[in-house]
């Protein structure tokens, strides 16, 4: 996939060059077609880990600092994606009904 916006495309290469994720989904204002300069750039990494959830993203957070943009990084695996998918107004659905996909690893 293509993205235009190139702080964008850095930040998702960083992480796939970092974490090897299964998924990179851009959410919220920007995915939408809504943002504005100054927007934060949203993205949901889909990948393996046996971290914390709250744990994984330091390291993320870290590589992309000083990139000059804001940023909300949610690291979730797979299993926790489908644990949530059923519940109807749980963020994760709209995530994945909303968002767009700006990375997949190739089968």
């Amino acid at each position: 996939m293509v993205i235009a916006d190139p702080q964008i495309a850095k930040m998702v290469e960083g992480i796939r060059k970092a974490v090897h994720p299964d998924r990179i989904i851009l959410f919220g204002s920007r995915a939408r077609g809504e943002g504005v300069p100054g927007s934060d750039v949203d993205l949901l990494v889909v990948a393996r880990s046996s971290e914390a959830r709250w744990k994984r993203t330091v390291p993320l957070y870290e590589l992309l600092a000083g990139m000059g943009v804001a940023k909300d990084i949610i690291w979730w695996t797979p299993e926790e994606i489908e644990e949530w998918r059923g519940v109807r107004s749980h963020f994760i659905n709209r995530v994945l009904s909303e968002g767009q996909v700006v990375y997949e690893r190739p089968a």
